[in-house]
């Protein structure tokens, strides 16, 4: 792509076809120009369409093969910079977790075995040692403590040659790429403070003994050894000492505690530290497990002390339980134990996945969580909400924004956009989740989908998380060193139809599903002129103008769009124009099906402009556009 800065020279020195030259009063030229840009359309008759540019743009192609991302954003050491990825493997029965790095989310480098649990042996003693679990290792998930200065990995896996009893654990590392150490044998590393006073000397020392590893000689008699012969490193978490629940509580106050032995299946840790109190909290799913009378799954908390441990408290007979574990959710019911259960919600037996976001805005905690079984294109992100990070927490219907992220189910194009985590980075978030790779049908392999993760006030007047996706299109990538700065300029249009609003435009949130709280800017019949304008120049690399959500309010061209730029470099400044912009009708009409979210894209070398004027020709009925974003600095 040739530089802004030659076309600008030849126009000035050739007073080419197309363009016009004058001297503005500052000295420089004033010139009116083309714009070369690329735009993202149908190629020609006989050419390939050109691979997207990465700095610019993204596309969920689906090619990272995997489930279940937690992903983080790495500050400090030599891999500042780089966003992290750790994944369920597809591998049935896989070992371990491997890493992944991407600096825009879109492409990711394996950067191999980030976790592979403890098995070694000693000769001397000849004893075999070996984690809880070597084999169906799920749903990992990553936090960063700073003043730990560790990274904490939280998973679940299955005890040995116990099929699908999952425990809770974690491992820890000083390095987002591993290795990561079980913590139950890091633990026996780490010496007790000498200033430890009594309490917290018997808080540690009843770590160290619980997580000391033990003979099991049932394991050991299944894998062919002698009693005495296999020690294991035991799990983090056993809800074996869950209390006992006291009268008048109920599963909101406290989880009630389980029979047969007092195991409960837990899957999906997901850790959180409150950013008001420093509170450390693990959300988790208490599966379905049939023989504890679970027919559904639920999401539960359990506070945890400043080492990432159950916070303890001791029984009246002097023995430690875990301190605070709740119950958070129940499957198609708003609020725990209230009501009866609620079709509209359509959440199957499924409540899973749970991941917090806190909202400093408005004070609130978000607890986001899938619902419907992970094989379903109807797998989808939901949203309850609450005043506190243990709870109550009440879930929003689909109207009130509690459907967060979905595939309706006659749609092709999208499936199974679940079980995510959500990443902040520069002061931009965006959500990663898997899909299935079979968009049409689900019930396939999984891979990595990413979009924005931006805020909206629904009708209640009450600040709900929104994603711009989960996405087809050709998407600006805003993960890496550029932003959609157009929700900093001021927008205007000749020709707003009434009741509307032009500022539709530019509040950063494309309408991809109809919820009922998210709106398309709407024109009359007619030519419309709609102009966006910046306080100053602004360094601008591309526009994407997203098509209406209704396919009969679509707009099919664009009769060109200005630039005000300035070049100090050239001298020059003025306009630069595009010609006419088509909708890629190709991408986004297939087989009768209007695919919505897309959009007029172009890029450009960089450029510094002050007002962008987009001409769209006149048409004799009612049309709209969802959003205008500009990928700039």
């Amino acid at each position: 792509m040739k530089k802004l800065l030659a076309l600008f020279v030849g126009a000035v020195m050739v007073f080419g076809v197309g363009a016009s030259v004058a001297c503005s009063r500052g000295g420089a030229a004033s010139v009116n120009v083309p714009l070369e840009y690329y735009e993202y359309n149908a190629p020609a008759e006989g050419e390939e369409e050109r691979e997207y540019n990465h700095e610019t743009v993204y596309q969920n192609d689906l090619e990272t093969l995997g489930a279940d991302p937690s992903v983080i954003y790495v500050t400090e050491g030599d891999q500042a910079g780089y966003y992290y990825m750790y994944l369920t493997s597809d591998q049935i029965g896989a070992s371990g977790y491997q890493c992944f790095r991407s600096k825009n989310l879109n492409d990711w480098e394996c950067m191999g075995v980030a976790y592979n649990p403890t098995l070694y042996y000693d000769q001397e003693a000849d004893i075999t040692y070996s984690s809880f679990a070597t084999s169906s290792f799920w749903a990992p998930e990553v936090i960063y403590d700073e003043d730990l200065g560790l990274y904490m990995l939280f998973y679940n896996a299955a005890y040995l040659f116990k099929g699908l009893n999952f425990y809770m654990d974690c491992a820890v590392s000083e390095d987002p790429q591993g290795p990561f150490v079980q913590y139950a044998e890091y633990i026996m590393t780490v010496d007790i403070p000498a200033d430890a006073t009594a309490e917290e000397r018997e808080v540690e020392e009843f770590w160290r003994k619980e997580l000391e590893p033990y003979a099991d000689n049932e394991a050991a008699d299944t894998a062919g050894l002698e009693d005495n012969k296999l020690y294991v490193y035991p799990a983090l978490l056993d809800f074996t000492y869950m209390r006992e629940q006291k009268a008048g509580e109920t599963d909101s106050d406290y989880l009630e505690k389980e029979p047969n032995g007092g195991y409960m299946k837990v899957i999906d840790a997901s850790p959180f530290i409150d950013p008001v109190s420093g509170t450390k909290y693990l959300y988790f799913t208490r599966d379905l497990n049939g023989d504890n009378g679970h027919n559904d799954s639920a999401i539960g908390v359990i506070e945890m002390d400043d080492q990432w441990r159950p916070a303890l408290e001791k029984d009246a007979d002097g023995n430690f339980y875990y301190k605070n574990v709740r119950l958070l959710t129940e499957c198609n019911r708003k609020n725990v134990g209230v009501g009866v259960a609620n079709a509209a919600l359509n959440e199957g037996r499924v409540n899973e996945a749970p991941f917090m976001v806190y909202n400093e805005e408005n004070g609130k905690y978000y607890l986001m969580y899938s619902a419907n079984s992970y094989w379903d294109k109807t797998y989808s992100v939901r949203v309850a909400v609450g005043d506190s990070p243990d709870g109550k927490f009440t879930k929003l219907t689909r109207a009130e924004g509690g459907w967060l992220l979905y595939a309706d189910p006659s749609c092709s194009w999208m499936s199974g956009t679940g079980h995510h985590s959500v990443v902040t980075a520069n002061g931009k978030s965006f959500i990663v989740y898997h899909a299935h790779t079979n968009r049409t049908t689900g019930n396939s392999s999984r891979a990595i989908g990413f979009d924005e993760f931006l805020w909206t006030m629904n009708n209640d007047d009450l600040l709900v998380p929104y994603v711009n996706g989960g996405s087809y299109a050709y998407m600006p990538q805003t993960a890496g060193e550029w932003s959609n700065i157009a929700t900093e300029a001021t927008v205007s249009s000749n020709n707003v139809l009434e009741g509307n609003s032009v500022n539709y435009l530019n509040d950063g949130i494309v309408k991809f599903h109809d919820d009922g709280f998210v709106y398309d800017y709407e024109m009359n019949p007619g030519a419309t002129e709609i102009t966006l304008t910046f306080e100053d120049y602004r360094e601008v690399r591309g526009l994407f103008i997203f098509n209406a959500y209704n396919y009969d309010q679509t707009v099919s061209r664009i009769s060109s769009v200005e630039f005000t730029f300035k070049d100090e470099e050239a001298n020059v400044e003025g306009t630069a124009y595009t010609g006419t912009l088509d909708f890629y009708w190709d991408k986004y009409y297939d087989y009768g099906e209007y695919i919505p979210g897309g959009s007029f894209a172009i890029e450009f070398a960089p450029l510094m402009v002050k007002e962008i004027k987009i001409t769209i020709p006149s048409a004799g009925q009612t049309l709209a556009l969802s959003e205008i974003m500009v990928l700039g600095k």
